[in-house]
């Protein structure tokens, strides 16, 4: 982690603690506001329970518009004093932070009522995608960042399984990021029996996420929990049908844990090349949205889809995003090819979106027009 990163959650920790501080009387506040910041850590130890889950996203949230609030009050009350030239007593600096508390509650309320119905609800985004060499149209549906855990709503999957059934695709993607839970939590749950319903004439393909590889480390096996539940799981490799090629990377994170270097483009489209028709379409899934890292393939992809983003989820992690990556969402150009980055199906951590959109795509590829 850099060392700016640190001394910034180091700054806000104390930050917040001076600020709890303020909000008691007499010789106990540090305890008060020590208690405080340690049961709201406590609460960020992933569990596998349903009353944990929710706790700590309501706590990430309130720590979250507290910070903002308190920031925005500190400068705003600076300001106001500068100007009158008074200086605030003690016991109204108490009585002005209180109020900046109940506010920064009051707010976490609003904010997660309409963030959790937000989150849940995705909407369906339709992108048509024209491809050169393509001689019919395919229809295929593509979802990532799922984040199957304690707090996923089992309806939810009953509903996305539903709604692609409705849609009936031809072809079916995923985007990685399965679960932050193990896979026989996923099993225990009924989550198996759920994928085994996603089924497309010309198949169901996936790649996993960075999620996966931390996983990886506490025993769950989620690349044989996928195949074994009806999905192809690309491992930096390629399948050809009679319509077009799609090939999965291995993701940056699982690469790392395994001590795997991420193979190049090339080495996955020789198996596009060999196809009779040079001008087979070929659509690559990385769940990472980095582009190529300097790599220069011989042939490009006609387009390449990626999730992991979430679009910055709830602000002002919508802003934010847009300085980490080049593409954040949407769909656009990374080294010169053409990529769609989602804002994944569900949320990471807190069920929660402002600001952006969960969302189920669906891509029409068509013939392009010579």
């Amino acid at each position: 982690m850099p060392v700016i990163v640190i001394l910034l959650v180091i700054l806000t920790f104390v930050y917040w603690y001076w600020h709890l501080k303020l909000l008691f009387k007499g010789k106990h506040s540090r305890l008060f506001a020590l208690l405080i910041i340690a049961f709201f850590l406590v609460s960020l130890i992933p569990r596998a329970n349903v009353l944990f889950f929710w706790l700590s996203s309501i706590q990430i949230i309130w720590f979250t518009l507290y910070l903002q609030i308190s920031l925005v009050s500190d400068v705003g009350l600076a300001v106001y004093l500068r100007i009158k030239k008074i200086k605030l007593t003690v016991p109204n600096s108490r009585h002005f932070y209180r109020v900046i508390f109940l506010l920064s509650c009051m707010v976490t309320v609003l904010f997660f009522s309409l963030g959790a119905w937000n989150n849940y609800y995705y909407r369906f985004h339709t992108v048509e995608i024209p491809i050169a060499g393509l001689h019919e149209k395919i229809r295929g549906v593509y979802f990532s960042d799922i984040h199957l855990a304690a707090g996923f709503p089992k309806s939810k999957m009953q509903r996305l399984v539903s709604d692609i059934d409705s849609i009936a695709p031809d072809v079916v993607f995923f985007g990685g990021d399965l679960a932050d839970a193990s896979n026989s939590y996923l099993d225990q749950n009924g989550f198996d029996d759920l994928f085994r319903k996603i089924k497309a004439p010309l198949g169901f393909y996936g790649v996993i996420g960075n999620h996966e590889g931390y996983l990886l480390r506490s025993g769950s096996d989620f690349v044989a929990w996928m195949n074994k539940n009806g999905m192809v799981t690309l491992l930096d490799s390629t399948v050809c049908n009679r319509l077009f090629c799609v090939s999965g990377r291995l993701d940056h994170q699982y690469a790392s844990h395994l001590d795997l270097a991420r193979k190049p483009l090339d080495y996955l489209s020789v198996d596009v090349l060999k196809q009779k028709r040079k001008k087979m379409p070929w659509i690559v899934l990385d769940h990472q949205p980095k582009g190529f890292e300097g790599e220069k393939p011989k042939i490009t992809p006609d387009l390449v889809i990626s999730g992991h983003t979430h679009a910055g989820q709830f602000f002002p992690g919508n802003i934010i995003i847009d300085w980490i990556w080049d593409l954040s969402a949407g769909l656009g150009y990374l080294d010169g090819a053409l990529w769609f980055v989602s804002s994944g199906v569900h949320s990471w951590g807190p069920p929660v979106r402002i600001l952006t959109n969960s969302e189920l795509v669906i891509f029409d590829f068509v013939p392009k027009k010579e």
